[in-house]
Order: C-alpha cells, then structure tokens, then sequence
C-alpha cells in the first residue's frame, strides 16, 4: 500500500507552526539569498532601486537607481552601473569597476569581459589573464571556454591557449570530458583534445548529464551513452535530462521516468513531470500536484492546485493559488497558507509575498 499524505486537510494549524517572517514586506522584488546577502528592489515612483541586504534585513548597500545587479557566483555578481559592468561582492563592494560593455559571471575564477568590440577573461582582482581578442566567449568550465573568433567556434584553456581549433559553427560547454560541437553534418561531441567522439548527425543537443545525453531526429528524443550508444531501443516525444539518476521522458502524450539503466522506473501516466529534486519529484494528475519518492512510488498524493520542486527539504504549495504554505518532505504542512506567493527555500531562508510585496521568512 502507498501511503497518501492529505496535508492541508489532515494537518491542524497552530501558532507554533507559523514561522515568523525574519525580514520584512518592504521589497517590490528580492532575490534568494547567497550566504549571507540579497538582491533587493524597491520601487520609488516608478523607478527601481536595488541594493543589498544581509539575513536580518539590513541595508549592507542602500538600494540605488540607474543600477542593476546579477546573481552572485564565486563572491561576486556582475553589477551596471550608467550602461557599463563591473562586479560587486557580498560585502557591498565594488571591486572591479563598472567599465565593461558585457560581462558574464565568474566561473572558475575567470570571466568574460567585453572591451571595444572584443572579449577576453579577467580574473577576480580585474586583471587581464586572457587578452580581448574573440568575437564571442562563453564561460569556463572544466578548464575550458567556448570562444567564436573568424566566425567558428572552439575552446580555449586558461591561459588562452587553443585546445579545440574554431571550426565548428556553434558548441556547447564542456561536461564530463565532452562538449557538443555543432557542423555541416549536425551536432555531436567532441573531447577535450578536440577529437571527435560521437559523429555529428543530431539535430538537438544536450550537453552530457550524469554520463548520458539526450539527442534529437526528426522531434523525436533519445538518451545516448557518452560512447554514443543508445541507452535503450525507446524514443521519446519529449525528455529531459537526468537529474539524480532519473530523467523525465513523455510517450503517448503522458510523462513518466526511467533510471539511469534505460529501464523505466514510472509509467507514463502523468500530465506533467518535473526532474527530480531533494529526493522527490513533481507531478501532476488531473491538475492536482502530487510527489514521487526516489522508487517512483507516490508518496504525496496530487492535491495541490500548484507546488514547486523541494528545495532544503521544504516545498512551497497552494490548495487555491491564492494562499501559499510550505510541506516537508513527508508531506506534513510545516507552515501554513498564508502567502500570496513563495519562492523556495535557499540558505535557510525563503522568498514570500504578501500584499504585493516580498519579504523572508525562516523554518528553524
């Protein structure tokens, strides 16, 4: 017997079930937090103004106009200031200035700046590592960046030497020692010599997850090992790709899930299917939002009129879409309905809006 969890109609509410919001509604937009700081708007007759603030809600950089800042990622987030880029850190600190055209985030300690009309890499103190010489670069990772120059794209390492001459007319990041390059022929993968591993002849690409790929012919989806076998002998309508050793797959217009053998682990019965996240996955049935275990079983019956992934344990649902609670991980209401909206849970802390405006609010 699978064990059905009615949470909002079993669960009593009580005071101390009702966690208090730690910081509060005084936002138009918030960001989750990185360690100990967010991204927050507050909109003054019509123009925003951001700054950022620590876990107690204080200002750790008043919210100013005419500037905007991205997401942090090693430390620091790219932030403009009057049309041109540059870095803060969680401090509030500037510590590249905003003179860049285009940037993209940190990754591996490098980013990828625009100067006059060419990208290069600069380090975290600002420092040019990569000369600006390309027409296009992407971030590193696995020690290597996609970079377009003479109009074909290669890879780079970090010290800017070439790996993978540009030849290809488009590519995809690296991932468990392989990057999806694009040709004449369609796409396919190559290593980190440049040698091509699986021929290219795809029309779809994913970059490689958990050590398989998803590839597509003619609309038609297909998981492939990282020698470029097929996982197993289904085509799907649509996939995604595998998260926790398990991946979406849609036949016949339903969702369901196969392992990371190939072999399916849940029927395709479900009009919606999210990966799995926390242990647990996201389904839905007849409009109703319900979980799945690790097993494929449903341990949390669909009941909820909309819910997101589980995130630190904790997932946000609504019975109404008008009051928003959170659920734990054995479908038990932890805190109730009571939001207009809520965000998940990130460093102990979770986004929620109440009379159009956000705030934070903490689950000890």
């Amino acid at each position: 017997m699978i064990k059905i969890l009615l949470t909002f109609s079993l669960m009593p509410f009580s005071a101390a079930m009702a966690n208090k919001i730690v910081i509060n509604y005084d936002f138009d937009a918030v960001s989750p937090f990185y360690q100990d700081t967010a991204i927050v708007v507050q909109n003054k007759q019509g123009i925003p103004y951001v700054g950022l603030i620590n876990t107690v809600g204080e200002f750790i950089l008043p919210p100013q106009k005419h500037i905007e800042i991205k997401a942090f990622n090693e430390g620091l987030a790219p932030i403009r200031i009057d049309q041109r880029w540059g870095f803060i850190d969680t401090s509030g600190q500037i510590v590249i200035p905003a003179i860049f055209k285009k940037l993209t985030s940190f990754n591996e300690g490098l980013a990828a700046v625009l100067e006059e009309d060419k990208w290069g890499f600069i380090n975290t103190k600002g420092e040019w590592v990569i000369s600006p010489r390309f027409d296009k670069a992407d971030i590193f990772q696995e020690g290597k960046a996609a970079v377009k120059q003479y109009g074909s794209w290669g890879f780079i390492d970090e010290q800017g030497r070439w790996v993978v001459q540009a030849k290809f007319r488009d590519t995809k990041r690296f991932s468990g020692g392989l990057a999806a390059v694009k040709t004449n022929d369609g796409w396919g993968y190559v290593d980190t010599q440049g040698h091509i591993v699986i021929t290219p002849k795809y029309d779809t690409v994913y970059s490689f997850n958990e050590q398989r790929a998803l590839v597509s012919n003619n609309q038609s989806w297909r998981f492939i090992s990282q020698d470029g076998t097929l996982l197993n002998d289904k085509e799907y309508e649509h996939a995604q790709p595998f998260s926790e050793g398990k991946a979406v797959v849609m036949h016949n217009g339903k969702y369901g899930y196969i392992d990371i053998q190939g072999n399916e682990l849940v029927s395709p019965l479900y009009d919606n299917a999210w990966s799995y996240r926390d242990g647990l996955a996201r389904v839905e049935k007849a409009g109703k939002v319900g979980y799945l275990d690790a097993t494929g079983k449903l341990v949390i019956e669909p009941q909820y009129k909309w819910g997101q992934s589980f995130q630190e344990g904790l997932a946000a649902v609504t019975l109404d879409y008008w009051d928003y609670g959170y659920i734990n991980q054995r479908g038990e209401l932890v805190i109730p309905p009571q939001y207009d909206d809520a965000k998940p849970f990130n460093n102990g802390l979770a986004p929620v809006k109440h009379e159009g405006k956000w705030g934070y609010v903490s689950f000890d």
